[in-house]
C-alpha cells in the first residue's frame, strides 16, 4: 500500500467555479499592471508623457481588437465584412493582440517622433501582464492541456471547459467528481514569460540597437508557444486547432505558423544586432496631433460599441484618454509663458466631457427602442484666404492704426453624430422629427501676413496661429424645415470683425434648411467651420441641392 501511495501520481485540484468570472478579473488586472509599468517605463526613459499616453492608448486598443479579430472564424469574418456588425464571439488569442499592437506601433512610431528603442519599452511590461493573465487562465480552465498521467496534472470541477470536453468525448462519466488530470499548459506559459523576462533583465546593459530586445522577446515567446502547443488540447485552442500533415509531420495549423514566425523573428534579431547602435530619440510634442488622435479614438470606440468592447476594455481606454486630456488641458491652461489662458483649454476640457458620452457602454436591452437610429462619422478639409483690417498694438492706450492683413488658413474637421429617425419610442410617444446630436472637432492653422507697412511703422513678419475648436450641436429635421444650434469653443481664429486683433474663443453655431431635402432646398450655416474657417465673408453659406450630398456623405445604414 505504501508503495502505491508513493508511486501514484499526485494531481492538483483547481478551485475553479464555473459561475465565477476569474478570467475577467485577471484580464483587467493584467491590463492595469501592463499600463502602470508602461507609464513608469516611459517616465524612466524620459519620454514626454502626452505623446507617450496617446501611443499607449492606440496600441492598447489595437491589442484588444487584435486578440478578437484573429480568433474569429470564417463565417464570423464574412458576417463582419458584409454587415459591419461585430460578432458575439468571446474568443481571444494573444497572438492576434501581439500582431495588431506591433503593427500599430510600427505605423505610429515615426509620426510621434519615437526611435526604434520604443519597441523595447513594451517587452518587460508585456511579460508581467501575461504572467498575471496566465493565473486567470488556470482558474478559468481555458487554454487547458491534454490529459496526462504525470504528477503535475491539474483536475477541474464540473461545468468547467476541461470537464465538459472530457465528458463529451466519453473519457469521464457524466457525473464524475472532477476531470482527468491535464497538462498545466497555462503554467507552462507563465514559466515561459518569466524566463523571457529573466533573459531581458540579464541583457539589459548590453548596447544593442533599438528594437533588438523586442525582436528577442517576440522570438522567444513564439518559439516557446510552439513547444507548449505540443501539450495543449485542441479544444482549448482558439486559433488554428486543426491538425495538418506535411512531409510526414503532423502539427496544428498554429504550430506550422509558429514554426515559420519564431525562427524568422530570431533571425531578424541576429541581423539587427549587426547594426550600429543609435542613441534613443525623444518623442516630439504636438498638441494638435495628440488631440486629433484622441478624437479619432473616441469616434472609433463609439462606433465599435458594446459588441466589440467590454466595459473593462472601454474603461482602460478611457483612463488613458482622460490622462492625455488632463495633461493637454494643463499645458494649454498654463501656456508656454506660465500665464493663465483659460480659452486655450476649451478643446481638451470639452473633449474630456464627451469621453464618457462617446465611449459609454449601454446594455443592449436598455438601449433598444422602437425608433431606428444610425451613426455618422464624417471628415472634411478646408483651405482658403481672406483680407482683414486689424490693430497691430503698440500705440497710445495699447492700440495703433488699422492695418490690412492677409489670412491663409487650412483646417480639417472630423465629426460624429447620432441620429434617431421619426417613429414611436418605447413609451408610445410619436416623434415626427428626425433628431440628431453630435460633436465636431476642427483643427488647423491661420497664417497672417501684413500687406502694407507705412514708413516708420512697426516692422512685422508673418505669424501662424493655431485654430482648434470643439463644436457640440443638436439638429431637428422635418420634411420642409430643419433647425440646428450648437456651441463653438476654443481658439476660433479671426472670424469676427468686432474682435479686432484678438481671436474669438466662444461663439454660437446655427443652421437652417428650408425645402424638401431629396429635391431642392436652401441651406444656411453660421459658423460651420468645416467650410470656411476664419473667413467672415463665408460665415453664412447658402447651398442648393448639392448641400444634401455633402451633409449625408458619411451616413451609415440604419441600425
Amino acid at each position: 500500500m505504501s508503495c502505491l501511495l508513493l508511486t501514484a501520481p499526485y494531481t492538483w485540484a483547481v478551485p475553479a467555479d464555473a459561475g465565477y468570472d476569474f478570467y475577467s478579473i485577471f484580464y483587467v488586472l493584467a491590463f492595469a499592471l501592463n499600463l502602470v509599468l508602461l507609464v513608469w517605463e516611459g517616465h524612466r526613459r524620459g519620454y514626454a508623457m502626452r505623446p507617450w499616453l496617446v501611443l499607449l492608448a492606440c496600441t492598447t486598443l489595437a491589442f484588444i481588437l487584435g486578440t478578437k479579430l484573429l480568433a474569429l472564424s470564417g463565417p464570423e469574418w464574412r458576417g463582419l465584412l458584409s454587415t459591419g456588425r461585430w460578432p458575439g464571439s468571446e474568443a481571444r488569442t494573444v497572438l492576434g493582440g501581439a500582431l495588431a499592437g506591433t503593427l500599430t506601433l510600427l505605423a505610429l512610431r515615426r509620426p510621434f517622433g519615437f526611435s526604434w528603442h520604443v519597441f523595447d519599452a513594451f517587452t518587460l511590461p508585456m511579460c508581467a501582464a501575461l504572467m498575471v493573465q496566465c493565473i486567470g487562465c488556470v482558474l478559468t480552465g481555458c487554454c487547458f492541456g491534454e490529459a496526462t498521467a504525470g504528477g503535475w496534472g491539474l483536475t477541474y470541477p464540473p461545468d468547467t471547459l476541461p470537464y465538459l470536453v472530457q465528458a463529451v468525448r466519453g473519457t469521464i462519466p457524466l457525473h464524475a467528481a472532477h476531470s482527468l488530470p491535464v497538462h498545466p499548459t497555462q503554467l507552462y506559459s507563465l514559466l515561459l514569460c518569466a524566463g523571457v523576462a529573466l533573459v531581458l533583465v540579464l541583457t539589459r546593459h548590453k548596447p544593442w540597437p533599438g528594437g533588438s530586445r523586442r525582436l528577442l522577446h517576440l522570438g522567444l515567446l513564439l518559439t516557446g508557444r510552439l513547444l507548449i502547443e505540443c501539450w495543449r488540447d485542441p479544444a482549448g485552442e482558439q486559433v488554428g486547432a486543426a491538425t495538418h500533415v506535411h512531409l510526414g509531420v503532423a502539427l496544428k495549423q498554429v504550430q506550422w505558423v509558429l514554426l515559420l514566425l519564431g525562427p524568422a523573428v530570431l533571425g531578424l534579431w541576429v541581423w539587427r544586432l549587426r547594426q550600429a547602435p543609435q542613441p534613443e530619440r525623444q518623442p516630439t510634442q504636438n498638441s494638435v496631433r495628440n488631440l486629433l488622435a484622441v478624437a479619432a479614438l473616441l469616434l472609433l470606440t463609439a462606433w465599435l460599441g458594446q459588441q466589440a468592447l467590454t466595459l473593462p476594455e472601454v474603461l482602460v481606454v478611457k483612463a488613458l484618454l482622460l490622462g492625455v486630456l488632463l495633461l493637454e488641458g494643463g499645458a494649454l491652461l498654463l501656456g508656454a509663458a506660465g500665464l493663465l489662458q483659460p480659452a486655450r483649454a476649451a478643446l481638451p476640457l470639452g473633449l474630456a466631457t464627451v469621453v464618457f458620452m462617446l465611449t459609454s457602454q449601454v446594455p443592449v436591452d436598455s438601449a433598444h427602442t422602437g425608433r431606428e437610429a444610425y451613426n455618422t462619422v464624417d471628415f472634411s478639409l478646408s483651405t482658403g484666404s481672406f483680407e482683414r483690417e486689424q490693430n497691430t498694438g503698440g500705440g497710445c492706450n495699447g492700440s495703433s492704426q488699422l492695418l490690412e492683413y492677409r489670412h491663409r488658413y487650412t483646417t480639417g474637421t472630423v465629426g460624429f453624430a447620432h441620429t434617431r429617425l421619426p417613429g414611436t419610442d418605447e413609451k408610445g410617444r410619436l416623434h415626427k422629427a428626425e433628431a440628431t446630436w453630435g460633436i465636431r472637432l476642427h483643427a488647423g492653422s491661420d497664417r497672417q501676413t501684413p500687406l502694407y507697412i507705412p514708413p516708420g511703422g512697426p516692422s512685422e513678419s508673418s505669424q501662424r496661429n493655431s485654430i482648434i475648436a470643439v463644436n457640440p450641436y443638436v439638429q431637428l429635421d422635418r420634411k420642409w424645415l430643419g433647425v440646428g444650434v450648437g456651441l463653438m469653443a476654443g481658439s476660433l481664429g479671426y472670424h469676427r470683425i468686432l474682435y479686432g486683433d484678438e481671436q474669438s474663443v466662444l461663439d454660437g453655431q446655427a443652421s437652417l434648411r428650408v425645402g424638401p431635402r431629396p429635391q431642392l432646398f436652401a441651406l444656411a450655416d453660421y459658423n460651420f467651420l468645416g467650410y470656411g474657417v476664419a473667413n467672415p465673408s463665408t460665415a453664412w453659406v447658402w447651398a442648393p441641392a448639392l448641400g444634401y450630398a455633402l451633409a449625408t456623405g458619411g451616413r451609415r445604414g440604419a441600425g
